[in-house]
């Protein structure tokens, strides 16, 4: 593989992502999300916030939609990446040119996923920002480093699986439907096994619930963050419904390195093989 035409496919995807709609709206309700509440807290009067919760305020912001916000548009971006390009047609004149099939796809895969990794840090400056200028210096931020690193290594989970399901069935709209239907599907039935082991007290279905994707996904941010954080935002947390399924960093890790790696493996043993089809109607 050559990286400057990886590079060149990175750089062609993340322009025709920014092109489609859904991602620019994806990117307005980013920079919604991460201002209005904190600006509705200021009209509603800081009073209502205690004292002690406004120097930490920004983990709100940075850690609200690392569970559901962030993973679907891990989803968005990658679902229709390669599902669009034979759609359209332009998969079989790419690579009619003097291209391997493994620079396109690790290029458009490059791509998507650091336009993930911005949105991600939008998402953090846009919280640290808003936090700043209405509660006041922000403390703790020595962790937020560590925590957009490892929220960028979490996304990679239905990012690449969202990837895989475009390239095997080559429909966007199907893409769409059924990666979305994979992430819902795991969030609810972690609810479930989480209701039922409540109410048995049988192990297998909390350990059931831990092999879900979105189990270290959610948990591996808060994991290694909240040993670094004060006591004041691990009530912020609860507050606020945000918790950690898993119990080890490391187990969480390897689940999610586990699953992003086969969703690839799978995508490329696929996309070798197979034939480039023509423009799908």
């Amino acid at each position: 593989m050559r990286p400057g035409r990886i590079l060149t496919f990175a750089r062609y995807e993340m322009r025709r992502a920014v092109a489609r709609k859904k991602v620019l709206a994806v990117v307005g309700l980013t920079i919604l999300i991460d201002t209005v509440p904190y600006y509705a807290l200021a009209g509603a009067g800081l009073s209502l916030v205690p004292a002690s919760y406004h120097p930490y305020l920004w983990v709100v912001g940075v850690f609200v939609p690392q569970a559901f916000f962030l993973q679907f548009i891990a989803l968005l971006i990658a679902a229709g990446s390669m599902s669009e390009e034979y759609e359209q047609g332009t998969a079989e004149m790419l690579l009619s040119k003097p291209v391997g099939r493994d620079e396109y796809f690790f290029g458009k895969f490059l791509g998507g996923y650091l336009l993930m990794v911005l949105v991600i840090l939008l998402n953090a400056v846009l919280s640290v920002s808003s936090a700043t200028y209405v509660f006041g210096p922000q403390g703790g931020l020595g962790i937020l480093p560590l925590v957009l690193v490892v929220q960028a290594f979490c996304s990679l989970v239905f990012y690449s699986v969202s990837f895989m399901v475009g390239e095997l069935v080559r429909r966007s709209s199907l893409s769409y439907i059924l990666s979305s239907a994979v992430f819902f599907t795991s969030q609810i039935v972690g609810i479930y096994l989480s209701v039922i082991y409540s109410l048995t007290g049988q192990e297998t279905f909390r350990l059931a619930s831990l092999y879900l994707p979105t189990s270290p996904v959610d948990s591996l941010p808060l994991l290694l963050a909240e040993p670094s954080l004060p006591d004041t935002v691990r009530t912020l947390f609860r507050l606020g419904g945000i918790g950690a399924v898993e119990t080890s960093a490391p187990f969480s890790a390897v689940l999610i390195a586990a699953y992003s790696i086969s969703a690839i493996a799978i995508a490329v043993a696929y996309f070798i093989r197979a034939d480039v089809a023509k423009r799908i109607t």
